[in-house]
């Protein structure tokens, strides 16, 4: 097998990039103490300089302003790491740097070509015929550090997967004070050392050295656990550097968070002798057609991973995913009902069951909900979705259900939400197929070229991408023209991005934004903000392994505050206790990120949200409707357990909150209670509160 991507432009070089050269350093052989001549190459700038060893074709960089040095694989000096199975079908992984052959040469435009020939295995066996070739170039827009795969080859081998760089731009656990950025969901920081965490939480960042839980993949922009942007990176105390992928790479992200490399010395059973590290790679999967194979390596001098949010902000909206949530409200003003609005789901049990028992509400009943949260409770914005309103099974959405009363009475509801100045929308699918459903129709479903049905493990985003147009628009607009819609919210069929089918997603985006209503989606990422007004879900880390050695920030409001409005998730809403937090926690994290409040039930459980529902029309509402269109500019942890928080926005308005049970008092001797607050208006005036925990006892 043999996979070539071809280089599609050549980087110009400039006269701030210095010329190539050559030098030869001397070092001591450690085993014979014989001198022995190792080449490097150098590309340099004014800001970096790169330094790229003949003998092993590894590279560092040295930041020039603070002096950074950004080494390479500490732990096997490995520039990569290729997993190749063998001819008697057995999986290794082998380190680049062993290959037979490493051929380093300067090329005519300024870049540098490192092709790896035939790596070893572990018995000493070459990989005949195997071979992977890299480019790496200083860019003169950015004066940061291009790297494009340019050539793999399997020779008479299979390859699965190439790390590359391996273990670059780490951090050396409790050494380096500094932390990992990952922009899965909403954003996470992982921290390059211990102290302090929070009572049990040290056994749990302890544990995951040993039990695999501080190691792992991520995918790029798949249902809920990827990442949301393509891009990541580490930072210390001095400096900062982050890889942005270009736009048709598609490679997971291998995380090791402060982890010692144990995994690969179990199977001998033997102590690890690497010390911890953090470190984030690219993992590109050779066992499919890449169309692509680029990343962009951007040093920030003092940054962290603010910097890195806002230098991608300027990437995104060049890339034209940025399109402001104030052009969207020219285009259709029904936008700013969003503005502090609570995201109200009610749950009747469509699309999983229709008319469920003990779940199912009449639409009369529908009615005295939307007017009680109104009159009785004072929510002043409201999204209303409602869940349960058809005949039929999702992603047939459509009849409106005549036993819960009909077209007539559920316009009857919707007209009270434009009166209350609220938004509508029943719920809405179009990839579901689902095994329950009395008319499943599989011929909706995909098939390969031999017939063979495709996406057979889960109900969802089973249906052919190509029907999923056809689908909405058999229906989406008598219902919008029967009940008088002017909200919509499309579930799940925009949660990935798959190199095949994507046209078909963009297809139902482009029909749905046609229909110039308020547009929503769950989970949503960043190619789907042109198209979309509203994300549900884009907020809380779902994967409990990161989630325990990790702390929430704000990475996409960031970069994309002011471009879409973020809500909570249905299944994991601010009402609910979950792994992300009570009540209390993700109100106060909501004001801070800039995020509106999310409450879900089911209509038994409705007298049970009144309080919340008035608590987050008093609290989170007001910042949410202050700060709708304003850029997110700014994010600190303020204190040493990362408890006390403070975001400023472009409005004027700072939001500083305390997530933990201590008071705790701001670098401006400020004191915040635990689980408290203190929100400084656009105007100016400070309001100051927070939770308190109490107990009724008869």
């Amino acid at each position: 097998m043999k996979t070539k991507i071809k280089n599609s432009h050549a980087f110009t070089w400039i006269a701030i990039a210095l010329l190539s050269i050559s030098i030869y350093a001397s070092s001591k052989a450690e085993s014979t103490g014989e001198i022995k001549n190792i080449a490097l190459k150098i590309l340099e700038n004014e800001l970096i300089k790169v330094t790229i060893d003949d003998t092993s074709g590894n590279f560092s960089v040295l930041e020039k302003t603070t002096g950074q040095e950004w080494i390479p694989d500490p732990w096997e000096n490995a520039a990569g790491l290729l997993t190749i199975t063998d001819k008697k079908g057995k999986r290794q992984t082998l380190n680049l740097s062993k290959s037979k052959a490493i051929n380093v040469q300067e090329k005519a435009d300024g870049s540098i070509s490192i092709e790896f020939s035939e790596p070893v295995f572990d018995n000493g066996d070459l990989a005949k015929g195997a071979k992977v070739g890299v480019k790496l170039s200083l860019n003169p827009s950015t004066a940061g550090l291009d790297i494009e795969i340019t050539d793999v080859e399997a020779g008479s081998y299979q390859l699965v997967d190439l790390r590359y760089p391996a273990r670059h731009f780490s951090l050396e656990t409790d050494v380096d004070r500094g932390a990992a950025v990952i922009p899965q969901k909403q954003g996470i920081i992982s921290p390059s050392y211990i102290f302090p965490m929070n009572g049990g939480r040290f056994c749990k960042w302890d544990d995951a050295t040993y039990n695999n839980k501080s190691i792992g993949t991520l995918q790029l922009f798949n249902n809920g656990t990827g990442l949301t942007m393509p891009w990541w990176g580490t930072y210390n105390e001095k400096s900062a550097v982050m890889v942005i992928l270009d736009e048709s790479s598609r490679p997971d992200m291998f995380y090791n968070i402060n982890n010692n490399g144990q995994y690969l010395f179990n199977p001998e059973g033997k102590m690890s002798t690497y010390q911890r590290r953090v470190f984030l790679d690219p993992v590109w999967n050779l066992a499919k057609e890449n169309t692509s194979m680029k990343m962009s390596y951007r040093f920030l001098p003092a940054g962290d991973y603010v910097t890195m949010a806002k230098t991608y902000r300027e990437e995104a909206k060049a890339k034209g995913f940025f399109v402001s949530l104030e052009d969207k409200a020219k285009a259709n003003p029904n936008v700013n009902k969003l503005a502090g609005a609570i995201y109200v789901g009610i749950y009747g049990g469509y699309p999983h069951y229709v008319n469920m028992p003990g779940m199912q509400f009449t639409f009369e009943e529908l009615k005295d909900i939307i007017r009680t949260t109104h009159d009785e409770l004072g929510v002043e914005n409201a999204f209303i979705h409602a869940w349960g309103v058809f005949s039929n099974f999702a992603p047939v959405c459509w009849p409106i259900n005549e036993d819960l009363g009909g077209p007539t009475v559920l316009k009857e509801a919707v007209d009270l939400t434009k009166k209350y100045n609220y938004l509508y929308s029943s719920y809405h699918a179009y990839s579901p197929v689902l095994e329950n459903d009395p008319a499943i129709n599989i011929g909706l479903m995909e098939r390969d070229e031999q017939g063979k049905l495709q996406h057979t493990g889960s109900r969802w985003a089973r249906v052919d991408t190509d029907k999923l147009k056809s689908l909405a628009s058999a229906n989406l607009e008598k219902e919008v023209a029967t009940l008088g819609l002017e909200a919509d919210i499309t579930d799940i069929s925009f949660a990935v991005f798959p190199e095949k089918g994507s046209e078909g997603i963009r297809d139902l985006a482009r029909y749905l934004r046609s229909l110039n209503l308020v547009m929503g989606t769950e989970h949503g990422q960043e190619q789907w903000i042109p198209y979309f007004d509203m994300f549900e879900g884009l907020v809380y880390l779902e994967d409990a392994p990161l989630s325990e050695i990790s702390h929430p920030a704000p990475l996409f409001s960031l970069v994309y505050h002011d471009a879409i409005a973020n809500f909570g998730k249905i299944q994991d809403p601010n009402n609910e206790v979950t792994a992300n937090g009570d009540y209390r926690i993700k109100s106060l994290q909501s004001m801070l990120f800039g995020i509106g409040s999310a409450i879900f039930f089911s209509p038994y459980e409705f007298d049970g949200m009144k309080e919340m529902l008035k608590m987050s029309n008093a609290l989170v509402s007001p910042v949410h409707r202050e700060t709708f269109y304003a850029e997110l500019l700014s994010h600190e942890y303020l204190s040493a357990d990362f408890k006390l928080q403070r975001s400023t926005f472009s409005s004027g308005t700072e939001v500083i909150v305390n997530l933990g049970p201590v008071s705790q008092k701001t670098d401006t001797g400020v004191s915040i209670p635990g689980y408290g607050y203190q929100v400084t208006g656009a105007d100016g005036k400070v309001k100051k509160g927070g939770f308190q925990m109490t107990l009724t006892m008869e």
